[in-house]
């Protein structure tokens, strides 16, 4: 019989491009936690894939699962409700555990059945899993979470999280779901113009360069930090990035200096951290009496941006990984080791 004192707690978090995974123990501390590259909006049979080989790297121990997921949303579903449902079919099947629980924010942990008639609980919370680990360590303040995809902007008060809203289409409006990312955001969502050569030249309407090409740039992230494709299938380094970005204003690299093509990233960037704080001043506009002293939280692969925008509002920076025994991996993939630890705290 499985005991308390020999089960593994793992969280998943499902998104759309990639597999985030956390192992703690039952005293709650984190054992490993990875990410592995899942094109779910390839079709289901990506995960499928990607589960098995991420099963391959857990503990050989009796294992608790806790699943969230924003993977729902690609467009390899014809809507959300059926991308929940094939998600939970498919974790179901492959993780071949009695002890499944799937994460429904604020309303708790759902079993298969119910994970699958609550489909609107489940869908898109995994951004409440790591608010609400740091809200057990902050009183007031804001969380951020800046993902290769999207910016979850959340407010903490009184040691609970506050969010204006919990499904996308109402984060979307309300500023706490900001789409834009450190990795896969094409720079054309960024902004319409870059300067070059003393012009403002306007930018092709065409996927030909993504933010991860501009942080490269500017060695805010490495070729190991990302695992996505990049737009032209080419590799992610300097050269290449270089290459990318001079398609966006219609030229090739060798039309400027490497030092002029940094000039570029360094506007793409500037675009790209206003969206973000725009987003910041509009949830902080909900707390007119919040201390300058309130903290910002930052985690995500692109925590790096979070920490700009702390210094731009003036406020205390804290690194997640502050809140996950300081593990190298965790804060970029907060919503997994959330659910690790938040399962073993709350189960063990």
């Amino acid at each position: 019989m499985t005991t308390k004192t020999n089960i593994a707690y793992c969280g998943w978090d499902i998104g759309g491009a990639h597999l985030k995974v956390a192992v703690a123990d039952n005293a709650g501390k984190l054992l490993n936690v990875f990410q592995l590259p899942c094109a779910l909006w390839k079709g289901i049979d990506a995960l499928t894939d990607t589960l098995q080989t991420a099963l391959k790297q857990l503990p050989d121990t009796p294992t608790s699962h806790y699943i969230t997921m924003t993977g729902e949303l690609v467009d390899a579903f014809n809507n959300r409700e059926e991308g929940v449902k094939a998600i939970v079919n498919c974790v179901d099947t492959h993780l071949k555990a009695d002890d499944l629980h799937f994460f429904a924010g604020q309303s708790g942990w759902l079993n298969k059945k119910q994970a699958i008639l609550q489909w609107q609980d489940v869908a898109s919370m995994n951004w409440q899993a790591s608010a609400m680990l740091a809200a057990k360590h902050i009183e007031q303040g804001l969380f951020i979470d800046i993902g290769s995809t999207t910016c979850d902007i959340i407010a903490i008060d009184n040691y609970q999280i506050q969010p204006a809203a919990t499904t996308d289409y109402g984060r979307q409006r309300s500023g706490e779901l900001v789409y834009t990312g450190a990795i896969r955001t094409p720079l054309m969502a960024i902004t319409d113009e870059a300067p070059l050569h003393g012009d403002r030249i306007s930018l092709a309407a065409e996927w030909f360069a993504s933010s991860g090409d501009i942080w490269l740039l500017l060695d805010q992230l490495t070729s190991p930090d990302i695992q996505d494709e990049s737009a032209d299938g080419k590799p992610w380094n300097a050269v290449y990035s270089q290459q990318r970005l001079a398609r966006m204003l219609g030229c090739d690299a060798h039309d400027a200096s490497i030092a002029q093509w940094q000039n570029v990233a360094a506007w793409f960037a500037e675009k790209q951290l206003q969206q973000v704080i725009k987003g910041c001043h509009q949830v902080l506009s909900r707390f007119p009496d919040w201390k300058l002293s309130s903290p910002i939280v930052g985690a995500g692969v692109g925590k790096f941006i979070v920490e700009k925008c702390a210094t731009r509002l003036n406020r205390p920076y804290i690194d997640y990984a502050q809140f996950c025994q300081h593990h190298p991996e965790a804060s970029c993939f907060a919503p997994a080791a959330a659910l690790a630890l938040l399962a073993a705290h709350q189960l063990s």
